[in-house]
């Protein structure tokens, strides 16, 4: 157990070490100097100027250079300063990712709670009208943006029927209230394709446990339906189950970009934009960082919750 936990370890941080040097990398070739974009259009014409600003930012040293001094500082969760605002990264994002965070496991949740019980009727009434209707609400949410679906519930929601706010922001601490009402819309904009996902992988992993001949057979003895379905199939199909959520809620973290946009919401993701659009390389390496980060934290999570559902998965790991 020791062994596999301290194999696990290390390929994060081999993982971590990789993205890091990428990102650093790849950033360093995105059209645009930055000098300039802080400067200004004016001043930016000025080379002495630009130069001088380039030296203070530290962009004339050697990228070799410029890489081990930074990877110094991110051993330490120190990514420097923001380029244009001037207040310290880690400050940025730690004010930032609380409520990335709390707005992707508030839609895993609500996606959790409507897809997996659809998903279960779905594979049961096979064929039905029930099925139909399920996979057609399915196929619209896999099939619509995320920006359409936000944009028809603040029209219905909020516009129409006037029962949640249209956009912003206020934290729980000011208003608990107004929170979760500000909180419902982009949680139930990014939850509806997000259940439409699980629900199809439910019926799907469903269905082919439920032809299995272990299924036929307690159901010959006479076993309770009920404990058929909960106990013994959906076990079974929770594995799939649990892969596809640990996968969603992963892409989540950084995938509320348009959400965010859309519903004027402060967190990661918005942040990583304007950051990008202002070629803050210290706030872009840390943003990015940050996310991949928890992604593949919550791969291992997932690989954890594999071994507690399925003992299989225990003495296939030793």
């Amino acid at each position: 157990m020791k062994h596999d936990i301290l194999i696990r370890i290390v390929t994060i941080i081999f993982q971590v070490f990789i993205v890091v040097t990428i990102v650093f990398s790849a950033i360093r070739f995105m059209p645009g100097d930055p000098a300039v974009l802080v400067l200004g259009t004016e001043k930016g014409a000025d080379p002495e100027a630009v130069a001088e600003m380039r030296k203070t930012l530290g962009l004339d040293q050697p990228f070799l250079t410029q890489y081990i001094d930074w990877m110094k500082g991110a051993v330490t969760l120190d990514f420097g300063q923001s380029i244009f605002s001037g207040i310290d990264v880690t400050e940025s994002i730690m004010e930032r990712l609380p409520k990335t965070l709390e707005l992707a496991f508030l839609a895993m949740i609500l996606a959790i709670i409507i897809g997996v019980p659809l998903g279960i009727i779905a594979a049961l009434y096979r064929g039905s009208v029930i099925d139909s209707m399920v996979s057609a609400l399915a196929a619209v949410g896999i099939s619509f943006p995320v920006y359409i679906i936000g944009t028809f519930l603040i029209l219905l929601l909020s516009f129409k029927l006037n029962l949640l706010p249209a956009s912003g922001y206020v934290s729980f601490s000011e208003n608990p209230l107004e929170h979760i009402q500000r909180m419902i819309l982009p949680a139930l904009t990014i939850a509806f394709g997000l259940a439409s996902t699980i629900a199809r992988m439910t019926r799907s992993s469903m269905l082919e446990v439920l032809n299995k001949d272990f299924i036929r057979t307690l159901r010959a003895k006479g076993l309770n339906e009920r404990k058929i379905i909960f106990k013994h199939a959906f076990r079974n199909a929770i594995i799939a189950i649990i892969t596809i959520i640990g996968l969603e809620l992963g892409n989540l973290i950084g995938g509320t970009v348009l959400i965010e946009y859309l519903f004027n919401y402060p967190g990661l993701s918005s942040l990583l934009i304007q950051s990008i659009n202002n070629r803050d390389y210290p706030l872009i390496q840390g943003s990015i960082i940050i996310i991949a980060t928890i992604y593949i934290l919550i791969n291992l999570f997932v690989e954890i919750i594999y071994g507690l559902v399925d003992p299989r998965t225990r003495k296939q790991n030793r």
